[in-house]
């Protein structure tokens, strides 16, 4: 092969490398993968390449009363503690997708989201000793305890042995949570991308393999409903339940393959280990609540046409038990509203709720709220 004929094919592979690239990037994929905080996709748009279920949400707060994240805590008095995953941080996005602010707002409480302590080696539940056992929470003025998670992880995270004597000291609890008492003055905004952001989508050049799997899912889709490959199916629902959308239904893998964990006797160990954590709390004048939050498949799975899937047994046995803690259960409230027809109790691109779902579901907990 001469020069010139190398030239000619490696100029042509390299133009079509790149216009195939940047055509894709274009019109289909940079809705999905363009890094902001302010305004993004969903996740699972984003994991199954499905851009035209995408719908980039602005982030907006236009509730008159807001939580205080704890980052932000000063030491003050506060009547509410939450614990819990992306959905106790505003997961997904949209307008008022933070269910504390609601329930700040419904309540006039002050209303604290601490993230798990030692994240990687406890539990939501150990959180909660730590904070209780340190004297953190009567020292803050908590009348609630608020533990959430998502359906899917619930027995993974709650299962294990907890060990109610988990302590520490004051001091080393705020270094965790790098509070810092002595800074009281509102802190200037930033225009700095907050990395931490459980809705921070990283920065991605338009040639990136997400455009190669793009039209790889996009062709694996028409055979299979989770492309044999992608972590996120794609069925078809018996009525409309979404603003966009021909009756689509995105899900998450896991809320298939975790559904065998959901056994009864597994919720009972769930359900003995929060009664022990109520009990322990009421001591000290302080009520546990504990808020699953629904996998989408479960919420949505009676209405996916001949649907092939298992039923998710999580809600059904739980319900079954003696409780000493306040439980909301978000798959009754929201199952109710679809029933009625309402559309969008979960963004029809994420795993996670809607605002106004989260409304809906603060209203429940704040029937259990005793006025200040």
């Amino acid at each position: 092969m001469n020069v010139k004929k190398f030239v000619y094919i490696f100029s042509s592979v390299l133009f079509l490398f790149l216009s195939y690239n940047l055509i894709v990037w274009n019109f289909y994929t940079e809705k999905l993968l363009s890094g902001n905080t302010s305004s993004v996709s969903g996740d699972l748009a984003r994991m199954g390449y499905i851009s035209e279920l995408a719908v980039r949400k602005k982030t907006e707060n236009t509730l008159p009363v807001k939580h205080i994240p704890g980052k932000l805590y000063d030491g003050s008095k506060v009547d509410m503690i939450t614990i819990g995953d992306s959905f106790s941080n505003g997961g997904g996005g949209g307008k008022n997708a933070h269910y504390q602010d609601h329930i700040a707002t419904l309540s006039d409480l002050k209303v604290l989201n601490l993230p798990n302590y030692q994240e990687k080696t406890r539990s939501y539940i150990e959180t909660a000793y730590i904070l209780l056992n340190s004297g953190f929470l009567e020292q803050s003025g908590v009348k609630y305890v608020l533990i959430q998670s998502v359906e899917r992880k619930i027995v993974q995270r709650f299962l294990t042995n907890v060990d109610s004597t988990f302590n520490d000291s004051l001091e080393n609890i705020y270094k965790f949570y790098k509070f810092d008492f002595k800074k009281k003055k509102t802190k200037k905004s930033s225009n700095k991308i907050d990395k931490t952001n459980v809705n921070y989508v990283p920065e991605t050049p338009f040639i990136n393999n997400g455009n190669i799997k793009f039209v790889l899912y996009n062709t694996l889709y028409n055979f299979s409903d989770n492309a044999f490959i992608s972590q996120v199916y794609r069925t078809k629902l018996s009525k409309e339940l979404f603003s966009k959308g021909d009756k689509d239904l995105l899900f998450y893998k896991n809320d298939l393959s975790r559904i065998y964990m959901n056994t009864e006797e597994n919720v009972k160990i769930v359900n003995k280990n929060l009664n022990d954590l109520a009990e322990a709390l009421n001591k000290k004048g302080i009520r546990l609540i504990f808020m699953p939050a629904v996998n989408k498949y479960d919420l949505y799975s009676s209405f996916i046409k001949n649907n092939p899937y298992p039923k998710d047994l999580f809600f059904d046995n739980l319900r079954k038990f003696d409780k000493k803690y306040i439980f909301i259960d978000t798959k009754k409230i929201l199952l109710e509203r679809l029933m009625a027809g309402e559309k969008d109790m979960y963004h029809v691109d994420d795993t996670h709720w809607s605002g106004k779902a989260a409304k809906l579901i603060s209203i429940e907990v704040s029937k259990y709220i005793k006025p200040n």
